[in-house]
């Protein structure tokens, strides 16, 4: 069987556990890598690895660096472990990051890698998983996911956008990929702040971008939307 097709079985039998439509383009892949800043020093964590797109790439960047990889669906976990070289396999979800990255041995994660399908998820399901991802990482830890342009008409964009302000210090959001399908943007989110008091109101707190500004973005999306009325 074609990783492709177990990719598409896994989304068919759990669609809001797999983490995109399709696996990730090398374009998208790579973005998300090098916006990782990944060190063969770093303790390194993918969320919703997949049929490994992404995994293969952090691997060819640091062939060294500790590696594990949460993929609950026990076909897409195999695959991980028989394509990528030197990695720990998870068969667990993302709100067990905490005990995941305890029990394989390293007190904090330096970087998260995240393939999950946030614009599918409501608020409870959101936040426990963003709550995992800072609770597991280093005071300097940098997490890094993508979303579709696309979804960003949805609620459940927006609410990512403010619990990446309130749970990360700084947060920055890369270029458009459009080579990838659906075009994505990558979100870059550092220094995690796991005291609750410590968490900001969102109301006035920019992301700070990279290449591509709210207007243009607003302008793409009502230009996504005018085309799906048209007849």
């Amino acid at each position: 069987m074609s990783d492709m097709l177990t990719f598409i079985k896994g989304v068919a039998k759990n669609p809001t556990k797999i983490g995109a439509i399709s696996p990730s383009s090398p374009y998208l892949a790579e973005r998300m890598v090098k916006a990782a800043s990944l060190t063969n020093e770093h303790a390194i964590a993918e969320l919703g690895a997949g049929t490994g797109s992404i995994t293969k790439r952090i691997r060819e960047e640091v062939p060294r660096a500790p590696l594990i990889a949460l993929e609950p669906d026990p076909s897409l976990a195999a695959i991980l472990r028989r394509e990528v070289e030197r990695i720990d396999v998870s068969e667990r979800f993302a709100e067990d990051l905490p005990e995941v990255v305890a029990e394989w041995g390293h007190p904090k994660v330096d970087r998260v890698i995240s393939g999950l399908p946030w614009a599918m998820w409501p608020a409870w399901v959101q936040e426990p998983i963003i709550d995992a991802i800072a609770a597991s990482m280093a005071p300097d830890g940098r997490f890094v996911t993508f979303t579709y342009v696309t979804s960003q008409i949805v609620p459940a964009a927006a609410r990512l956008r403010e619990l990446l302000l309130r749970y990360f210090g700084e947060v920055h959001r890369s270029q458009i990929q459009w080579a990838n399908l659906p075009p994505a943007f990558v979100y870059i989110a550092d220094r995690p702040l796991v005291d609750p008091l410590s968490r900001r109101s969102t109301k006035k707190l920019p992301v700070r971008l990279m290449g591509v500004n709210d207007n243009t973005l607003q302008r793409i999306l009502k230009e996504l939307k005018d085309r799906d009325r048209r007849p």
